[in-house]
């Protein structure tokens, strides 16, 4: 040993804060986090949508699952915390906080790319690297959150009808 002090990589000090949904749609979920108050990278997957707070705030991860899950009703998402190294997940449904899971088994089907990061094993930098055509950004003012919302319904509805005839 040389008698420097081992650094350790910044991306395994970096505290995590992200939501793990089923929605279908990144741009509805990255303007829900928006509306909340709560700025966020959106990542799509197969199984849903990984919402990556920007910040990690004390108490982030309850705030953005409480929004969501109430705009979401029947949805069950996982809000998930990394904090000096520890993954703490909880269940989210209906605005209301569930019980602690264990994180093994509550990312047992999560992709592998947020299994990574979540433990700490990939940086944010090489996690979107991974999708970066997935990646959509809930980084906006409430207003513009809100304009967005309407639009993607408008489209969603008018995408229904098309489908009725």
């Amino acid at each position: 040993m040389t008698g420097e002090a081992e650094e350790t990589p910044g991306f395994l000090v970096r505290d995590t804060v992200a939501l793990m949904t089923p929605i279908s749609n990144a741009d509805v979920l990255a303007a829900i986090c928006a509306l909340n108050g709560c700025r966020c990278d959106v990542i799509e997957f197969k199984q849903g949508t990984l919402a990556v707070m920007v910040d990690d705030r004390e108490g982030l991860a309850d705030r953005a699952a409480a929004g969501v899950s109430t705009f979401t009703k029947e949805a069950v998402l996982l809000a998930m915390e990394r904090r000096d190294g520890l993954l703490t997940v909880v269940r989210w449904q209906g605005g209301k906080r569930g019980e602690e899971l264990p994180p093994g088994l509550a990312l047992d089907r999560a992709p592998e790319a947020v299994v990574a990061l979540m433990s700490g094993a990939m940086t944010m930098e090489k996690f979107l690297a991974h999708v970066p055509d997935k990646v959509h950004s809930g980084r906006m003012g409430r207003w513009r959150a809100f304009w967005r919302l309407r639009r993607l319904a408008r489209q969603g509805r008018r995408e229904q009808r098309d489908v009725g005839r």
